[in-house]
């Protein structure tokens, strides 16, 4: 929508967030009282144009008594500024930020402070070994888990696997002892731009390059199959090239098992046949069959599929792969026979990969039905008739027969060995030194049955028909159709160390010395280990500095202590939080009555400033419940809670579905639910709402098309869906209870910023900008990697950001890549208070802590 009455404000964006020139005071501030009038002047005076704020303060402690005005002076200084002139005069009425007197005035300070920059101060956030927790929305429709784990001969492990929920995926490098080397994807920062030119990359007029994002939901990186967003991630596949890393990928019903080629260090091969040399396997095709017209039945291709390699490096044996009718993504029937069935083991020639079924169970012998298979395999999606694959030095093939119960021994001509009788087997790796064999076993319903993965050791394959140890590494959850348990071999002169992987782990390592297995690593329980890994949407408390973390599910955690900044559970189950400062209440949108889907709620009042949050009852209603139940979109990856915000007269503004649009509830200490009036009809690519000290409401959304694009993102798919800020002036009061007793004909300003951008496929993770108490705006440009301030004129003060994955910190401890500026790689909340701007990083999944710098400040006492 385009509202062609309000004041559009278009912003000119400034050069950085750093850029300084010298500043002098002319005339330093003073506060004067005036007897005749009772009123309080402050003047200043400065020696160029620049952005200044001016607050009361209490010289005592320092604290902010009232936000009097900030901006830019110039052409279009916001009021109560004089335009175009250095020299400033402003009247104060003696009141604090909520309109109440203050007792002793006189007592009370000026503080004036003028060109404001940041400086990254800390970092929180950003564990290296966090591919899973369980305090972070996992459920049946996360697609939490690993997806490859590689030993390459140099004796460095990969880790592929989702860094959250949602996503998006991380490769990680490691020594044997499981020390963090450093990230391949995302994509480090600080390559030239065109060896990273394969990822799909936006390049700045500075030189530097971002990733474009094929979905903002997740986000998804890149346009590469890597990381496909819906169509979900794809898994290693092992090589002896110690350089370079390859993979394949699948979605569920729509898979022609694409490679991908990358370089180690995280740059991309120049030519296309190089980096995407084609299917897996090329002959037998492994394209699918039609879809049956108007029946939603595809024909799949499925299976936790395993790879390995020969020793001469020059083939692959390929296990776990089978054809099956799936509906709306539930397997009907499985197949028995045709040339991708169940039950096979194939070796593919790796140059020219035409494939050969080297082994095969009989045809007779496979379940088609999915209850049958459930009963003998333990499940559907996530199980298949043959597992696991693995060859020792001699060329002796080991595959993981879950249907007959056994690990089969092959020689190098596919003739059956031996069989070793062992329930579940799922990964089977084999020690090149001491010719151990190494066993996971699997069990646990994909959707709702729990069960474990469990490490096995047979000292000598030729004899032992039982294992030497068993160890329980592993609780199971939801194991949909991708996950399976991995296993990596590293020998070291200290013993053999066994990696062990799968979603609930993720990883652990343990070392075998001969005697014992021993526990070396374990990946969810390093120290300091982040359980946090949702950074969705943030909150600010302004008079603690403590920041609210919210994942997409209900989970919010709390960063206070900046000594020793730690992620702390709050008890609170909620997509949406808004903070009173002033009264020490924090709302939340709650299930409503009798529900059970976090898709309806509540807004309901909680007492903030204690650790388990109780209820703060309304007036004399006896509950804490405020508002009628509206609906959020849930759209099956995430809760798509748009924003809440709380007035500093405890009116309450919900931002909704289109139905509802943008809503502010107001109401009386005698009656619940309070009654609401619809400010302004919205989109579905809305999201972000805040009040400020006065009263005024702002919310983001699209509205038009941008009117100005970012340089270098000017081919960027997201480019058009970034939206814009609105401020809509109340027609109530804040004394009167309600702000708004009628809708506003039309925003009072639209701010023309890059705001965004939204994913209007499923708007599930809107943007979040925050208003601090002058009415500056902080807002992000996620897919660009960049923050900026403006005042409430629309004047840019300033903006930073440059692209940067978890292995930049910007000069801070542990900058493995070094870049200019403050690394960010999805910049999707921003929020500030007097002394800070802080930054949820939704894809580095860390939160930054910037303080604020000014070129000159000075106070009247």
């Amino acid at each position: 929508m385009r509202f062609h009455s309000a004041i559009a404000v278009m912003i000119v964006l400034a050069a950085s967030a750093t850029a300084a020139e010298p500043l002098a005071w002319v005339k330093k501030p003073e506060l004067t009282h005036d007897p005749k009038t009772g009123t309080w002047s402050v003047t200043f005076e400065l020696d160029a144009l620049c952005d200044v704020e001016v607050a009361i303060l209490d010289p005592k402690n320092g604290a902010v008594v009232r936000h009097l005005a900030a901006g830019v002076l110039g052409p279009k200084a916001p009021p109560p500024f004089a335009a175009r002139s250095r020299s400033q005069k402003l009247e104060w009425d003696g009141k604090d930020d909520y309109r109440v007197a203050v007792p002793k005035p006189e007592a009370l300070a000026v503080r004036v402070r003028a060109g404001m920059s940041v400086a990254l101060e800390r970092i929180v956030g950003g564990d290296p070994y966090a591919y899973y927790s369980e305090e972070s929305g996992h459920n049946d429709h996360s697609p939490f888990g690993i997806n490859g784990l590689e030993l390459k001969p140099d004796g460095t492990v990969y880790v592929l696997g989702h860094s959250s929920n949602l996503g998006p995926p991380a490769l990680r490098q490691y020594d044997a002892h499981g020390t963090y080397l450093r990230t391949v994807f995302p994509p480090p920062a600080g390559k030239d731009a065109k060896a990273m030119n394969g990822w799909g990359i936006n390049v700045k007029p500075d030189g530097t390059y971002t990733p474009k994002f094929n979905r903002l939901t997740d986000p998804s990186l890149g346009t590469t199959v890597l990381d496909t967003a819906s169509g979900g991630m794809a898994r290693l596949l092992p090589t002896p090239d110690k350089t370079r890393l390859s993979f394949w990928h699948t979605s569920f019903g729509g898979a022609t098992f694409e490679l991908l080629t990358i370089n180690a260090d995280g740059t991309v091969p120049d030519t296309p046949a190089e980096r995407s040399p084609g299917p897996l396997v090329k002959s037998p095709p492994l394209g699918l069959g039609p879809v049956e017209p108007n029946s939603h039945i595809v024909n799949s291709l499925l299976g936790p599929v395993f790879t390995c390699q020969t020793p001469d490096g020059k083939h692959f044996y390929l296990s776990g792969i089978y054809a099956a009718t799936t509906q709306y993504g539930t397997i009907k029937e499985i197949k028995a026979d045709g040339t991708w069935r169940d039950g096979q083991v194939w070796k593919v020639d790796l140059a020219t990969r035409t494939a050969e079924v080297f082994f095969s169970l009989s045809e007779k012998t496979i379940l088609t039905v999915p209850k049958d298979r459930r009963a003998a395999l333990g499940g559907t999606h996530s199980y298949a008739a043959l597992h696991g694959v693995a060859v020792d030095q001699d060329g002796n093939v080991f595959v993981c027969d879950r249907l007959n119960k056994r690990v089969v021994v092959l020689d190098p001509k596919g003739k059956l060995v031996r069989e070793i009788l062992v329930d579940h087997p799922d990964a089977v790796a084999l020690s090149a030194k001491t010719g151990v064999l190494y066993l996971t076993t699997r069990t646990g319903d994909e959707f709702s049955g729990r069960g474990q993965v469990n490490l096995l050791t047979f000292t000598d394959w030729r004899k032992d028909d039982k294992p030497k140890s068993t160890v329980r590494v592993s609780e199971t959850g939801y194991t949909d159709r991708h996950k399976c348990s991995h296993l990596a071999v590293c020998e070291t002169d200290r013993g053999t160390n066994v990696w062990v992987a799968y979603t609930e782990m993720p990883v652990r390592i343990y070392r075998d010395d001969g005697k014992e297995l021993t526990l070396l690593k374990d990946f969810y329980r390093v120290e300091g280990a982040q359980r946090c890994l949702g950074f969705d949407r943030m909150e600010v408390d302004q008079k603690t500095d403590e920041v609210y973390l919210l994942d997409d599910h209900a989970g919010v955690w709390k960063v206070g202590d900046w000594k020793n900044p730690r992620f702390v559970k709050v008890p609170l189950k909620t997509a949406s939080i808004a903070i009173d400062p002033r009264n020490r209440h924090v709302y939340a949108r709650t299930l409503a009555d009798g529900s059970s889907s976090y898709s309806v709620g509540k807004v309901a009042r909680f007492q903030l400033d204690k650790d388990d949050c109780p209820p703060a009852n309304w007036g004399d209603t006896g509950t804490n419940r405020l508002t009628p139940p509206f609906h959020y979109e849930w759209c099956f990856t995430g809760n798509g809670d748009k924003g809440i915000a709380v007035a500093p007269n405890g009116n309450i503004a919900v931002v909704g579905d289109p139905k509802y649009g943008l809503r502010v509830f107001a109401g009386t200490a005698a009656k619940v639910p309070w009654e609401a009036t619809t400010v302004a009809k919205l989109p579905d690519a809305a999201g972000g709402v805040r009040f400020d000290l006065q009263g005024n409401l702002y919310v983001g959304y699209i509205d038009m098309k941008p009117t100005a694009v970012l340089p270098g993102f000017e081919g960027d798919r997201f480019a058009g869906a970034v939206g814009r800020i609105h401020k809509f002036a109340p027609t109530g009061t804040l004394e009167s209870g309600n702000l708004f007793p009628k809708a506003p004909a039309n925003p009072a300003v639209i701010y023309d910023v890059p705001y965004g951008a939204f994913d209007t496929d499923c708007i599930t993770r809107t943007p979040r900008f925050g208003v601090d108490g002058f009415g500056r705006i902080y807002y992000p440009t996620n897919i660009a990697q960049r923050v900026a301030v403006i005042d409430n004129a629309g004047n840019e003060i300033l903006h930073f950001g440059t692209y940067g994955n978890r292995d930049s910190t910007g000069g801070l401890p542990g900058d493995l890549v070094p870049v200019k500026g403050v690394p960010l790689a999805f910049p999707n909340s921003v929020d500030a208070t007097d002394a800070h701007v802080y930054v949820a990083d939704m894809v580095n999944l860390r939160l930054l802590r910037l303080k604020k710098q000014f070129r000159a400040e000075a106070t009247s006492r």
